[in-house]
């Protein structure tokens, strides 16, 4: 990397970061660099790539853009973005975790943009990584799954950073529903079959243990089928709230009993905790029971054969808190992660559970999602919901 004479903003001095580094120019230095790329002959056919371009200082601000990037961001000049990060520019959730900014927190450590720019950077080579972007709009979260393309360029002794952004949405989306509806569902339907084939050769006394077994296998193939079906429906905004009052401590009772029978709570035991309260919930039953369900898979799937769940319900203040725990723990890298679409442990092209609690409590339900998962107490995730007036 060539060695610059410009001089940090003393401003951005005492600022910490937990990921990348803090330090920013002044505006004033940023617009003398916009300046100077604007007169390069290079940058007069940025405006003719067709995909969000922009160009970073070596301290990872925007100081230049495409027609394409501002159209993006629903902007017609980039006067009000100049000098931002890319994150903070693009509204990410986590821009403004620490007070340094976009690449400063802990949940930067993991982002494809990030890494793209860094690599680019240290090695002075071109650079790309995928990024699960989720940004926060109008009170809304959303994903964006993003193809993060990152170059050098040398203007006048100075080391500058293009990158290029490509949205992948359909392909990321084609990928999960091909393994969804061609994978996990015609497995699941296989399966119901092969049971009822090996029902129609036992003698009648074993047909009351296999009918279960069937009916478990059944009753999780209409399950992941109505789940998919409504996440696409919430997706493409086709699905209307029907809010009415309901009683905490019976979907919470409802849940732990139906889902006893589920195929992934084979040899798992499923408990409700004694400190559950009742509280009176205003919300959309077929939404809430689908976020509580969730919770209880994710639980389900992180948790090994003879081990348990708990499901919970406290009253918090003005909202019902419900919660899953299990006893695993999650590792840094995913805990950074967990609630981006794409994202899973589970392996690649998977990742929708955590993400639709999150998108259904947020968006929808107008309530809150989060999760703690340290020694010894194990993983709890948790929604809050706002209590019946």
């Amino acid at each position: 990397m060539l060695i610059t004479t410009r001089t940090k903003d003393m401003a951005t001095d005492n600022l910490k970061t937990k990921s990348a580094a803090p330090e920013r120019l002044s505006l004033n230095e940023v617009q003398d660099e916009r300046e100077k790329l604007s007169g390069h002959i290079c940058s007069s056919y940025f405006d003719f790539f067709p995909l969000p371009l922009i160009v970073l200082n070596s301290y990872r601000q925007i100081v230049f853009s495409n027609k394409s990037f501002l159209d993006i961001l629903g902007i017609n000049d980039l006067d009000n973005f100049l000098g931002l990060r890319p994150g903070e520019a693009m509204g990410c959730t986590y821009a403004h975790v620490e007070e340094a900014g976009c690449g400063t927190s802990t949940f930067c450590r993991e982002c494809g943009a990030l890494r793209a720019v860094l690599e680019c950077m240290i090695n002075d080579s071109k650079a790309q990584h995928d990024c699960q972007l989720l940004v926060r709009h109008n009170d809304e979260s959303s994903a964006k799954d993003l193809r993060v393309f990152v170059s050098p360029w040398s203007v006048e002794n100075e080391k500058y950073y293009v990158v290029s952004i490509v949205d992948i949405e359909d392909e990321k989306r084609r990928k999960i529903l091909e393994r969804i509806f061609f994978h996990d569902i015609l497995n699941a339907a296989g399966g119901a079959k092969a049971l009822l084939d090996t029902l129609f050769d036992e003698v009648p006394e074993e047909s009351k243990e296999l009918m279960s077994l069937v009916q478990a296998s059944l009753f999780g193939l209409v399950e992941e089928i109505k789940k998919q079906k409504q996440l696409l429906a919430l997706e493409n905004k086709e699905y209307k709230l029907s809010m009415i009052t309901l009683q905490g401590i019976e979907l919470v009772n409802l849940v732990a009993k139906e889902y006893r029978t589920h195929p992934k709570a084979y040899g798992k035991q499923i408990a409700i905790s004694q400190n559950s309260k009742n509280v009176q919930i205003l919300s959309d039953y077929t939404l809430l029971m689908r976020v509580i369900i969730n919770m209880v898979i994710n639980a389900l799937e992180a948790t090994s054969e003879n081990g348990s769940i708990t499901i919970g319900l406290d009253d918090d203040g003005d909202c019902a808190k419900f919660w899953v725990a299990n006893s695993r723990i999650m590792p840094e890298s995913v805990k950074m992660q967990i609630f981006k679409r794409s994202f899973s442990t589970k392996g690649v092209d998977r990742g929708l559970g955590t993400y639709s609690i999150k998108l259904l409590t947020e968006n929808y339900l107008k309530g809150e999602v989060g999760f703690t998962s340290e020694e010894p107490d194990g993983t709890k995730f948790w929604v809050k919901i706002n209590k019946a007036v």
